[in-house]
């Protein structure tokens, strides 16, 4: 079942065959639910990438957040093809290194990313754990990770109001973006896993405890644009040479 360690494979399979599906109009319906503030959002996340960084985003899908990275080096992991594809035609192969796979077994070798981002895919891990143990691996001594996500502070009046917003106004905004023929196509309307998956995310402090656990230092997490999405970071530590 779903909860915020993660997912069983079927979940997880059932997950990746929404995302392709909404994969051509992923963008339209994500600036319309959020109120235009998603690529805002990303753009945040984006400045803090140095022009020398070697970057990774996990789990990429059709490339929006790639699109703002300056970077020296990108890679994009990411599990479908068919969402890389739609990645490759708005950026090009030339620009980013597009690699087939998943959080949980990064194709990388130790210690070769400056900077890995999870960009609205992090509560589409099936095993979080291992992708921060993952993230930990390929980053290089004092590499950081970062996580954006929609917003789901600890139990209280925000969170109130965000858990209203996914819960009853993201889904009839999602059947409004979405071109008519497409929803012809759907047996089940692909946003309710947006909302299974946001049901069962943990709240700011479980991943920040989380990325602790991971080995990660300086975790801390920062509310964006109308405290609609968080993004969280920490660091891989130095090795003492003391």
């Amino acid at each position: 079942m779903l909860d915020h360690d993660g997912m069983s494979l079927r979940e997880w399979h059932e997950l990746m065959d929404a995302m392709e599906e909404v994969g051509p109009y992923y963008e339209r319906v994500n600036s319309l639910i959020t109120m235009g503030m998603v690529d805002r959002w990303r753009r945040r996340a984006a400045s803090i990438v140095g022009p020398e960084d070697v970057v990774l985003e996990i789990g990429s899908g059709p490339g929006n957040f790639l699109k703002h990275l300056k970077a020296g080096t990108v890679m994009a992991l990411e599990p479908s093809s068919e969402l890389s594809a739609y990645a490759a035609k708005l950026l090009g192969r030339d620009r980013v290194g597009f690699l087939r796979g998943v959080g949980e077994k990064i194709p990388l070798a130790d210690q070769t990313v400056d900077k890995v981002f999870c960009v609205f895919s992090f509560r589409d891990f099936f095993d979080r754990k291992a992708s921060i143990g993952e993230m930990r691996r390929v980053l290089k001594e004092g590499g950081e990770a970062i996580i954006l996500d929609m917003a789901k502070p600890p139990p209280g009046p925000m969170a109130k109001m965000i858990d209203l917003h996914v819960r009853h106004m993201v889904p009839p905004l999602a059947r409004i973006a979405a071109p008519a023929a497409a929803k012809e196509r759907w047996t089940r309307d692909p946003y309710s896993k947006l909302l299974e998956t946001y049901e069962a995310f943990g709240s700011v402090d479980v991943y920040e405890k989380a990325l602790r656990a991971g080995g990660f230092e300086g975790v801390a997490t920062e509310y964006l644009e109308l405290r609609g999405a968080t993004m969280t970071r920490g660091k891989k530590p130095w090795k003492s040479t003391s």
